[in-house]
């Protein structure tokens, strides 16, 4: 099990400077890979994304690799074009009545900085490669124990939603022995209103006040929230747990304890049904730093 939030960084020196790499990922649906690098390193762009892909499905990826003090990535100038510019600028200044040639215009000229040595991808992949594996074995550690401080916290969760469970049983118990005797004098009320009264047999009463009320009855919706309740316990012990899965497994269970919401005539049991809600939310937001 891990999470999709961690950072991880690394130096690691080299011949001549050092290298830098980082790596910084939060939640996201799919696995989104972001890479900055120096120009003269692109070459080694799809290698790294290919490392990232073979240890991570999910999550947005930032990752960075910077190269310090390293003598081919410094800004050399141009100066034969310096010179050449310069000696031509002079020579044609005066009849074309040309201002004095400033740095900030020869700077604005394609070509005034010389590229970096065109050997320094090849002479720095191993080194980033291998200091790539190193930051992403830290960062998979970090989003492990991560992961696994979340485990805390949807077994707090798992405990309050059998609290709340049993509770929710508790009172439907009390609401079915309740609910006939409430229907049977409302069907009472509303045929003396009509001037129904005794028209019915009082069979039929009983009968249809039975029906309404097992119309009501969540039982049937608390035997599933139990199922679905030891299932998550079964998928924490476990050593993964997917943050799909886990948003799957609470669009399930929502389902159970809106419809006990819907059912629910005393008060007790709409609390529940709230408070039920408020820590399913919870476990939601938290799994969705599930990978």
């Amino acid at each position: 099990m891990r999470s999709m939030t961690a950072f991880a960084e690394i130096h690691r020196p080299l011949a001549m400077g050092q290298l830098r790499l980082s790596v910084r990922s939060v939640n996201h649906k799919a696995l989104e890979i972001s890479v900055r690098l120096h120009p003269a390193l692109h070459s080694l762009e799809m290698a790294i994304r290919g490392a990232v892909r073979n240890t991570a499905s999910r999550g947005k990826v930032d990752i960075t690799v910077e190269v310090q003090d390293e003598p081919g990535l410094e800004p050399q100038l141009n100066r034969p074009l310096l010179r050449s510019v310069a000696k031509a600028w002079q020579e044609d200044a005066e009849w074309l009545n040309l201002p004095t040639l400033t740095a900030e215009a020869f700077f604005r000229l394609p070509g005034a900085w010389l590229p970096p040595a065109s050997d320094l991808a090849e002479r720095l992949e191993g080194a980033v490669m291998d200091g790539l594996e190193e930051l992403l074995a830290k960062w998979n550690e970090g989003r492990t124990q991560e992961a696994e401080r979340l485990k805390g916290f949807f077994g707090d969760g798992l405990k309050r939603l059998r609290d709340l469970r049993e509770t929710l049983a508790a009172e439907a118990d009390a609401q079915a022995l309740e609910l006939p005797a409430q229907y049977q004098q409302r069907l009472d009320q509303i045929l003396k209103d009509a001037q129904l009264q005794g028209q019915l047999p009082a069979e039929r009463i009983i009968a249809e006040a039975g029906a309404l009320a097992e119309r009501q009855d969540v039982r049937e919706e608390l035997v599933r929230l139990e199922a679905h309740l030891d299932d998550f316990a079964q998928r924490l012990r476990k050593p993964s747990l997917g943050g799909k899965a886990l948003d799957v497994w609470c669009q399930e269970v929502l389902r159970e304890i809106n419809t006990c919401g819907s059912k629910c005539k005393r008060l007790p049991m709409t609390r529940a049904v709230m408070e039920a809600k408020g820590v399913l939310e919870q476990i939601r937001e938290q799994g969705a730093n599930l990978e």
